[in-house]
């Protein structure tokens, strides 16, 4: 393994095994349970993104980040991280996208072609078979995967419906895709939000929009939390390095304003 894949493998409390289904479901679990969702790096990523040609950054820094610093990161850097780590544990996987923008992993097994998507804040914590439907159901939301004979609607409620297409890919084969996934003028961007999502003692907690948010079994419990003291929030709560919240504010006064929403 890549000294990174080793590192995140460790990180996620797990060593090396055959790859089978069972370790993949492991995996997804760990994964979706240890690394957070956020957009503080996408942030951080921009301007030296902007000046490689190639948003996403280095998969060393990646793993160091998310081990010194608490990062994680949106579904281009957890899914092409994950997949990395499969490969080099000797998994079959490749990339697969969802319109109108999403990336997740494609593996292959015995058992047939598996979805494994840690990119979502969502209630995925195993593989699915990639060519059956299925749903999850949580207090916080419902996720719906549907196959079609034409298509494969994956939907969230609440949230947006997604077509995935199940043709497995390469990552450079979505360099224009992450480069518009990175274009500040749109202004529902990811650029835009300053978010951080991950479980705390078993709940989902979200630092965004102002407040905390904690998705607990008998309903959302919100605290308000004033703009100078998100990153002690973020300290505080999840453990993470409270300067990736100050650098991603710096960044966002940066970026330039929005020109229109018709890319939304």
């Amino acid at each position: 393994m890549r000294p990174a894949t080793a590192r995140l493998l460790a990180h996620l409390g797990l060593e090396p095994e055959p790859p089978t289904l069972a370790f993949l479901d492991r995996l997804i679990h760990a994964h979706q349970t240890r690394v957070p969702f956020e957009t503080l790096t996408k942030l951080a990523d921009y301007e030296p993104g902007r000046a490689r040609g190639d948003f996403l950054p280095p998969l060393d820094l990646y793993v160091d980040r998310m081990i010194a610093r608490g990062a994680g990161g949106l579904c281009w850097t957890l899914a092409r991280g994950f997949h990395a780590l499969l490969v080099d544990l000797g998994f079959d996987a490749a990339h697969m996208y969802m319109d109108p923008g999403h990336l997740c992993v494609r593996v292959e097994l015995p058992e047939g072609p598996q979805y494994a998507d840690v990119g979502y804040a969502a209630p995925i914590f195993r593989a699915y078979p990639l060519f059956e439907p299925f749903t999850l159901a949580t207090h916080r939301e419902n996720f719906t995967y549907e196959v079609g004979p034409q298509d494969i609607l994956v939907t969230r409620e609440p949230g947006p419906t997604k077509r995935l297409d199940p043709t497995p890919r390469a990552l450079p084969e979505f360099a224009e895709r992450i480069r518009r996934a990175n274009d500040p003028a749109v202004p529902t961007s990811f650029l835009r939000r300053l978010t951080y999502s991950r479980f705390v003692d078993g709940v989902w907690t979200s630092l965004r929009d102002g407040a905390l948010h904690r998705f607990r079994p008998e309903g959302l419990e919100k605290t308000e939390v004033a703009l100078a003291d998100a990153p002690s929030v973020l300290a505080d709560v999840f453990g993470a390095d409270p300067e990736l919240w100050k650098e991603a504010e710096r960044q966002l006064e940066r970026l330039p304003a929005p020109v229109s929403d018709e890319r939304a």
